[in-house]
């Protein structure tokens, strides 16, 4: 009997991609019983329609509406509310992404030959950055939020421990790296070895074109997360290595109302300028945030 293989696909407004990614799945049916559970979070689009009338051809599909739009938030949901406890492995994508034919026997393989590993990292096989980048997720044991795939058992410790990431923190698949690393357990000893790779299948995307107005937006859209994510980053990962997962805040704008001092002010060429934005956001949006809560007490006591 071919191994139970849970996958979610995160989709925001992918409504004129989902199809095929949902086609490139199809394609890997073969190599284990699949179940995939598309995630949409916060789609304004008629993703929802597309993904109801799609026919599964090789695998069962699980549409999963969250109204509210966020990675993380969407990634806790399927991890404590979705993820079946039998699956072997949990195979984490996004709805934008084309997995390759073989990708989930790699990963399945590469959990069979590296027994000490919870996580595992699918390459990239596209693209004009595709060997820098796959060497960077080799050399580092990173796995990248396009496609990685973690070990049932894990993530059902990860379930038991009730371990959820901050709301609107961006990088989620840097953060669960971590937590594979540590082996859920921030104040221990690292060992990269508990995140392998394979090489077999990988994902493809979309190349950016310097000749679409379009993608010169998706491309400062993407470097302005990069920045916020680096100053989430400087904030969260030395809170819980001091303090371990029970430190772990429930929302983004916690993180940043107690450790915005931590921020990183270091001229970093280019780059800078985004981080100069990327702060002023974060404060903006902890301004933000207590006037809401204003407002609410206000209301609550008028």
């Amino acid at each position: 009997m071919p191994p139970a293989v849970s996958v979610a696909v995160f989709a925001y407004n992918e409504s004129a991609v989902i199809n095929q990614c949902l086609d490139a799945l199809a394609a890997c049916a073969r190599e284990a019983s699949l179940t995939v559970h598309v995630l949409m979070n916060g789609c304004t689009d008629d993703t929802e329609e597309r993904v109801r009338a799609y026919k599964p051809v090789g695998f069962t599909l699980v549409p999963v509406v969250i109204r509210r739009g966020d990675k993380a938030n969407a990634w806790n949901v399927y991890t404590h509310e979705v993820a079946p406890r039998d699956a072997v492995l949990h195979v984490f994508t996004d709805g934008d992404m084309i997995v390759a034919p073989g990708s989930i026997a790699g990963l399945l393989e590469r959990f069979d030959a590296v027994p000490q590993a919870n996580g595992c990292a699918g390459l990239p096989v596209s693209g004009r950055s595709r060997n820098a980048f796959r060497d960077k997720l080799l050399r580092g044991h990173e796995m990248a939020g396009n496609l990685y795939a973690l070990r049932g058992t894990f993530l059902n410790r990860v379930r038991d421990r009730n371990i959820r990431l901050p709301f609107g923190i961006f990088g989620e698949d840097g953060l669960v790296t971590m937590l594979v690393k540590h082996d859920l357990d921030t104040r221990s000893p690292r060992n990269d070895e508990r995140v392998t790779a394979t090489k077999q299948g990988g994902f493809a995307f979309q190349q950016l074109s310097p000749w679409r107005l379009r993608d010169w937006r998706i491309y400062r859209n993407r470097k302005m997360r990069y920045a916020v994510r680096r100053q989430q980053a400087h904030m969260l990962y030395p809170l819980l290595f001091a303090q371990g997962t029970g430190a772990m805040p429930k929302h983004v704008v916690d993180l940043y109302r107690a450790h915005h001092d931590a921020m990183n002010r270091r001229w970093r060429g280019v780059d800078t300028y985004f981080d100069w934005v990327a702060r002023r956001r974060i404060l903006r949006d902890v301004a933000a945030h207590d006037e809401v809560r204003e407002e609410e007490r206000a209301h609550l006591y008028s």
